[in-house]
C-alpha cells in the first residue's frame, strides 16, 4: 500500500462522522481512501448515503484533522498504525462485519494471539469475582492462551494482571486513544501489558474516554477473541454487550455462576439461561478452543475465495442488495434499486450465477447462495 493511501485511510478514520460502515461505503464507491478524501460534498452524501449536512461536516472534518501529524505522533510514542489492508491486521478481527478500518497498537501482536479468550465482567466486582477472574486468567496463561479484556476496573484489571503474573500474554482494548490513560490507576498495568502483549484502540491518539466509546470497544474485544467468558455482571452492563457481540459474530459465550443474592450474578445467570455454557474451570473452555480455531480458518478461506473471484463494483452491489432481501429480487427490481440498465443487470447476474454467488428461483427471482 502506498504511504499516501495509508495516510488517507488514517484521515478518514479521524473524522468522527465516518465510522466503519460509512468507511466501507466510501471505499466501495470511490475505490480508494485517497479518492474519497478528494471527493465533493455531493459525492460524499451519495456514496455514504448521508444527508448533505453530514456530508459537509465530513468535508469540514477532512480540513480539521491532520493524518501526517497523527502518524508522526504515533511514531514518536512507539505506536503502530495497522489498517484493514495490512497483512498484520488481526485475523479474527478482520472477520468481523464492522471491523475497525484502523487500529492503533502499542506493544506487539503475535500470530499465536489467535488462540485467545476474552474475560470480561463488572467494574464493581466482588472478592469472589476477582478471585474467579484471577484463577481463569492464570489457567489460560499457563496454557499459552492470550487473555483479552478492556482494562476497566474490576474484572478486566484482574484478568490482565493475573495473566501477566503467570507469564502469559494479554491484550487490552481501550475506549480512548493511546495518549490518554483510563482509568488513571492502571497506568503501571498499561506498561506491563506493553511488555508482554499490547494496548489496542480504534480511536485516534488524543481521543479521551467517553461513555459512547465503550460499546464500540466491546465489539473489538469479542472480535479479537475466539470466545467470551463473563464473570459477574449486571443485566445492563458492558460485559453483556460484549457477550451479544460475540454471539452476533458467531462465537461462543461462557459464564461463571455466582451467589443468587448478588446483583452481579444476574448477568451470568441470564446468559446461562439463554444458552451460554456454565463453566467452573478454564479446562471447560480450553477443550473447545481447537474447533473454534478451525471455524476461524474455514471462514477466512471462504472470504479469500470470494475475494479471489474479483467481483466488479456493480456485482458487489447486487450481492449486497440481495443479502438484504429475504425473498430475493427480480431483475427489474434490482435494476430500479441499483440504477443500472436491464442489460447491465442481466450480464452481472449471469456472471454471478456462473461463479456460484447467486441463483435464480421460480418466478425469475434472484437470491444469494448460502
Amino acid at each position: 500500500m502506498k504511504d499516501s493511501e495509508k495516510q488517507a485511510i488514517v484521515k478518514l478514520n479521524m473524522v468522527p462522522e465516518i465510522g466503519p460502515v460509512r468507511f466501507k461505503k466510501l471505499l466501495a464507491v470511490f475505490g480508494s481512501a485517497e479518492n474519497a478524501v478528494s471527493a465533493g460534498a455531493g459525492e460524499i452524501a451519495q456514496a455514504a448515503e448521508v444527508s448533505g449536512d453530514i456530508a459537509r461536516r465530513i468535508i469540514s472534518g477532512f480540513g480539521e484533522v491532520s493524518a501526517e501529524a497523527e502518524m508522526n505522533l504515533c511514531e514518536k510514542n512507539g505506536v503502530q498504525i495497522i489498517t484493514l489492508a495490512d497483512k498484520d491486521y488481526p485475523e479474527t478481527l478482520s472477520l468481523v462485519e464492522n471491523a475497525p478500518p484502523v487500529i492503533y497498537v502499542k506493544g506487539t501482536l503475535e500470530k499465536d494471539d489467535i488462540k485467545s479468550i476474552a474475560v470480561v465482567g463488572s467494574r464493581r466486582a466482588t472478592g469472589y469475582g476477582l478471585d474467579v477472574a484471577a484463577r481463569f486468567s492464570r489457567q489460560f496463561a499457563q496454557e499459552r492462551i492470550t487473555v483479552i479484556s478492556g482494562l476497566a476496573r474490576g474484572i478486566d484489571s484482574a484478568a490482565h494482571a493475573s495473566a501477566l503474573a503467570a507469564k502469559g500474554r494479554t491484550i487490552a482494548v481501550l475506549g480512548n486513544g493511546l495518549m490518554k490513560h483510563y482509568p488513571p490507576e492502571n497506568r503501571k498495568l498499561e506498561d506491563k501489558i506493553i511488555e508482554n502483549g499490547a494496548l489496542l484502540s480504534e480511536f485516534p491518539m488524543n481521543v479521551g474516554p467517553d461513555k459512547s466509546n465503550f460499546p464500540r470497544r466491546n465489539r473489538i474485544i469479542s472480535g479479537l477473541a475466539l470466545a467470551v467468558l463473563v464473570i459477574e455482571a449486571d443485566i445492563k452492563s458492558g460485559a453483556l454487550i460484549t457477550a451479544k457481540h460475540s454471539l452476533d459474530q458467531g462465537k461462543d459465550v461462557f459464564a461463571v455462576p455466582g451467589p443468587i443474592f448478588s446483583i452481579y450474578s444476574k448477568g451470568p445467570h441470564y446468559l446461562i439461561r439463554s444458552g451460554a455454557r456454565l463453566v467452573e474451570d478454564a479446562a471447560d473452555i480450553i477443550d473447545e478452543l481447537e474447533p473454534l480455531s478451525e471455524w476461524v480458518k474455514s471462514k477466512k478461506q471462504k472470504i479469500e475465495r470470494e475475494e479471489g473471484a474479483e467481483l466488479t463494483l456493480s456485482q458487489q452491489n447486487i450481492i449486497s442488495a440481495l443479502e438484504n432481501e429475504f425473498r430475493g429480487l427480480t431483475m427489474d427490481a434490482l435494476s430500479g434499486k441499483l440504477k443500472l440498465t436491464p442489460s447491465e443487470i442481466a450480464r452481472d447476474l449471469l456472471e454471478l450465477e456462473l461463479k456460484g454467488f447467486v441463483r435464480c428461483l421460480p418466478g425469475s427471482v434472484y437470491a444469494v447462495m448460502h
